[in-house]
C-alpha cells in the first residue's frame, strides 16, 4: 500500500485531528494517531469515532500549553503519567507523551518513563497490530514492527518477546484471548506458552481491570477462540477457578453454552457458572468486582435457569409459567434459551409462554390493587398486614391470571374476613 493510498484511508480522522496536529507541528512537535483506531482503519472496520488516542514527542507540560488555548475542556488527572485529555467540539482526545512502562514483580501500577522516540512508544504496546502510528501532519503510516503485515497474515504477535511483553503487563494475556476471538487472528508461535508462563502474575493486576477485560471478551459475537486460549494457557484457575476445576468435557460444555448465549456479558458469565450454588456464586461475582446491578442480573438468571431445569417439561401449568416470568423479569428470553442450551426440555414451556404472551398475560404480572387500595379496602394501618395481603394478591394473580380490580377486591375482602 502506497503512502498516498494509506493517507486516503485516514481522511476522516485527519479532518478531525488535523488542526491539532498542525498546531503541534508549528511548535516543532509531532502528533500521531495510535492504537486501535489505526488497526481498525486498516482493516476497514472503522465507523464514526468520537474518541482518539494520540501520542507525541512533546512532554506533558508542552502538551498542556498547546491544547489549553484551543480545547473546550482539559483533563489533567493523568499528567504525571504523561497523558492529558481534551475535548474539542464533539471529539475527545487522550494525548500521551511517548513512553515506556513496565510492572515491578509485586506492583499493580506501572513504572513509566518518557521518551522522544516514537519507536520506544510502539515497542511498549501489547501487540504489533496495535503498534502502528499514523502521522496526521504528513499523513504517513509508521510501522517499524510489521503490524500491517501481521494484520494481512491474521497473526497476533507481541513487539517484544512474548514472555517479556506479558510479564510487563499480565493483563495482555486476557487481551490476547479477546483479539484472537474478535479479529479472527492466529496466535504467533510461543504466544500461548508465554501466556501460561506468566499466569501467576495476573495476581498483581487489579480485579477491576480483569473484570473489564473479561467483559469485553464476553461481549464479542463469538468468544469461543478466546475461551480456548484462556483454558489452554492455564489462565482460568486465576480467573474462574470454578470452571477450571471441571473436567475437560465439562469445561467444553460450559464454553459451548456461553458461546451460544446472547452476547451480553452477564448472560455469558451466567452460562459458565450455572452449576454454582447461590452463596458461592455471589462470592465469585464479588471477587470479580461486579456491581450490585450486575450481580443481581447474574444471580437472577442462574436462579431462573435452575427453576426451568428442575421441572419436567410437562409440569408447566399456567401458574408455574407466570411465576417463572415474574422471577426472570426482562431476562425471561435469556433464561429459556440458556436452559435449553443446558439440556432442559422446554418445548411445552415455550408453547405456554407464547400463548400467555399472546393473551397479554405477561405484560404486567402484578396484582391490579396496590398498597393504598389494600389499606382502604381492609381498613388497615401501614405495616406487616398490608404486606401479607399484597403477597396473597400476588399468589392470586399467579394462580388465576389477570382479574379486574373489583373482582380482586371482592376476593381479597372475602379472604381477609375468612382468615
Amino acid at each position: 500500500m502506497t503512502a498516498a493510498s494509506t493517507g486516503a484511508l485516514f481522511g476522516a480522522q485527519c479532518a478531525v485531528v488535523g488542526p491539532l496536529a498542525r498546531r503541534f507541528a508549528a511548535d516543532g512537535q509531532r502528533l500521531y494517531l495510535v492504537g486501535g483506531v489505526v488497526r481498525d482503519v486498516l482493516l476497514g472496520r472503522i465507523g464514526d469515532h468520537s474518541d482518539f488516542d494520540l501520542t507525541t514527542d512533546a512532554p506533558p507540560d508542552r502538551i498542556r500549553r498547546l491544547i489549553e488555548g484551543v480545547a473546550d475542556a482539559v483533563w489533567l488527572q493523568g499528567e504525571k503519567f504523561g497523558t492529558i485529555g481534551a475535548r474539542l467540539g464533539a471529539h475527545t482526545f487522550e494525548i500521551t507523551t511517548h513512553r515506556a512502562e513496565a510492572y515491578l514483580s509485586d506492583s499493580r501500577k506501572p513504572v513509566v518513563s518518557f521518551s522522544t522516540r516514537l519507536e520506544d512508544d510502539l515497542l511498549r504496546r501489547d501487540f504489533t497490530v496495535n503498534a502502528m502510528a499514523f502521522d496526521v501532519a504528513d499523513e504517513t503510516l509508521h510501522d517499524p514492527l510489521g503490524g500491517q503485515a501481521d494484520l494481512d497474515a491474521r497473526l497476533l504477535r507481541t513487539p517484544l518477546a512474548p514472555e517479556e511483553s506479558f510479564s510487563d503487563d499480565p493483563l495482555r494475556t486476557l487481551r490476547a484471548a479477546r483479539f484472537l476471538a474478535g479479529y479472527e487472528l492466529t496466535a504467533a508461535p510461543g504466544l500461548l506458552e508465554a501466556a501460561g508462563s506468566v499466569a501467576e502474575r495476573l495476581r498483581i493486576v487489579s480485579a477491576e481491570r480483569i473484570r473489564d477485560e473479561l467483559w469485553r471478551l464476553f461481549a464479542l459475537p463469538d468468544p469461543g477462540v478466546g475461551f480456548a486460549f484462556l483454558d489452554e494457557a492455564r489462565l482460568l484457575p486465576l480467573l474462574l477457578p470454578e470452571v477450571s476445576d471441571r473436567s475437560a468435557e465439562q469445561r467444553a460444555e460450559a464454553f459451548r453454552r456461553s458461546v451460544a448465549a446472547e452476547p451480553v456479558p452477564e448472560v455469558r458469565l451466567a452460562a459458565l457458572l450455572l452449576e454454582m450454588p447461590a452463596p458461592e456464586l455471589d462470592g465469585r461475582l464479588r471477587a470479580l468486582r461486579l456491581s450490585g446491578e450486575q450481580r443481581t442480573k447474574v444471580l437472577g438468571l442462574v436462579s431462573a435457569v435452575g427453576r426451568v431445569r428442575e421441572r419436567t417439561d410437562d409440569g408447566w401449568s399456567d401458574e408455574a409459567v407466570r411465576r417463572l416470568a415474574a422471577a426472570a423479569g426482562d431476562q425471561l428470553a435469556a433464561t429459556v434459551a440458556l436452559a435449553t442450551a443446558a439440556g432442559a426440555a422446554t418445548g411445552i414451556l415455550q408453547t405456554r409462554l407464547g400463548a400467555l404472551r399472546a393473551d397479554g398475560e405477561l405484560d404486567d404480572l402484578g396484582p391490579a390493587l396496590g398498597g393504598a387500595e389494600v389499606i382502604d379496602l381492609l381498613g388497615l394501618e401501614p405495616g406487616p398486614d398490608v404486606g401479607e395481603a399484597l403477597a396473597w394478591l400476588a399468589d392470586l394473580r399467579f394462580g388465576e391470571g389477570r382479574l379486574d380490580p373489583d373482582e380482586e377486591g371482592r376476593r381479597l375482602v372475602a379472604w381477609w374476613e375468612g382468615r
